[in-house]
């Protein structure tokens, strides 16, 4: 085929301009996707901006504009997982734990590497009483971050608080070698053997945590509260007197109650009538304390401690079996032994089977003469009595004391 170089011209002319179209083409299609990949970025970054506002919002308790900042950071960079880790977050504080669940849900679908959603998970499944499902997140969380103290202990209390007790002192002793000098580990190991009824292995993980953490106070004062169970009054009173001149701080009344008990137990009654003296100075309308400061002044047969306290209650409309008692015993000592009878009598319409209000009344009665009453209120008495007494225990101990 004979060709023309006009022909020549003409092909060669189309080819350069297909050539030309062609690499047009592939570059508008290089450009969008340049441009694609431009926006992109500008939205991660936007929405990496829109969750540090976020989070700023919600650390200062700004939920619902924290929520609306973070639903934006979201729509702009859906892909961002921690941004759903901080919306379910913030949801969790609102108390829509449905939601949350979703949000950190999707977080794990985005990065399955992070272990924060599965902790906070953990978290959401406890708050609604799905204790197995929170552990599982806890200890997702401890495999993939190991040195992070909080997902070890979080999976611990999860165990504990199913009542998984050889689970979770397993689970702490495994890895107790590497925080063996934090004391939150010690705490929480503490309040794991008290569950176990190990008092002396708690107070010497109590002893250990307060070492490590001298300046916290709630180790010290739940470390003073199991030593009054055990008994231990001198180690009560070091307790105290270490919180407060070395933390100066007033102890809870719990604590100053127990500091009390622990005076009167070790003898020195003039500094726990003191310390009750105090207690119900700042704490008038507390009526317990009155009770309990009454049931030691009555003990010890101090009678004006013991009227104040009487008075106290019954200004404050209390009349209860034991603070009646309080009345007649007072006006007992005072000589008003009718009175006393009245009272007394009062008390046993409400409990006719009180074996203090009727030893009481029998020795009322003998001493004025009643000694048909006085028998019948005595055998009253040793019947209702704790087993094993009879009528000269009712007699030495419900009829004199508390």
């Amino acid at each position: 085929m004979h060709v023309t170089p006009f022909f020549r011209s003409c092909l060669s002319s189309a080819v350069l301009f297909l050539i030309v179209l062609a690499s047009a083409s592939c570059t508008s299609q290089r450009g969008k996707e340049m441009r694609q990949e431009a926006y992109s970025r500008m939205d991660q970054v936007n929405a990496g901006l829109l969750n540090e506002q976020a989070t700023t919002a919600f650390e200062t308790g700004q939920l619902d504009k924290a929520l609306n900042l973070s639903n934006q950071a979201i729509d702009r960079f859906p892909k961002g997982s921690t941004h759903h880790v901080l919306r379910g977050r913030i949801l969790m504080e609102l108390d829509r734990l449905a939601e949350a669940e979703r949000a950190f849900n999707e977080a794990i679908d985005l990065n399955e590497e992070d272990a924060m959603p599965h902790y906070f998970l953990g978290i959401v499944y406890e708050r609604l009483s799905r204790d197995d499902l929170a552990h599982a997140g806890f200890m997702k969380a401890a495999e993939m971050e190991p040195d992070k103290l909080q997902f070890l202990m979080a999976s611990v209390e999860s165990l504990m608080a199913q009542n998984r007790l050889e689970q979770a002192e397993a689970l702490l002793q495994e890895r107790f070698d590497g925080f063996e000098h934090n004391a939150a580990l010690h705490h929480l190991h503490a309040q794991l053997m008290v569950m176990q009824g190990r008092d002396d292995d708690a107070s010497s993980s109590y002893q250990m945590a307060s070492l490590l953490a001298p300046d916290d106070q709630d180790v010290l004062g739940e470390w003073t509260r199991l030593l009054h169970q055990q008994g231990d009054h001198a180690g009560v009173l070091a307790s105290l007197q270490e919180l407060r001149h070395l933390h100066e701080v007033t102890p809870a009344l719990d604590l100053q109650l127990m500091e009390a008990r622990s005076l009167a137990s070790m003898g020195r009654h003039s500094d726990a009538r003191g310390q009750y003296q105090e207690i119900v100075r700042a704490n008038p309308d507390r009526l317990s304390t009155w009770h309990e400061f009454g049931l030691f002044a009555w003990e010890l047969e101090d009678w004006r401690s013991l009227e104040r306290c009487a008075n106290r209650l019954r200004a404050a409309g209390d009349r209860s079996v034991q603070a009646r008692l309080f009345m007649a015993v007072v006006q007992r000592e005072e000589g008003s032994l009718e009175e006393s009878e009245k009272t007394l009598k009062e008390i046993l319409e409400d409990a006719p089977d009180s074996p203090m209000a009727n030893a009481i009344l029998a020795g009322v009665c003998l001493s004025r003469g009643k000694n048909e009453e006085a028998q019948k209120a005595m055998q009253v008495a040793v019947k209702s009595a704790p087993v094993g007494a009879d009528d000269t225990r009712v007699t030495g101990i419900l009829g004199t004391g508390p």
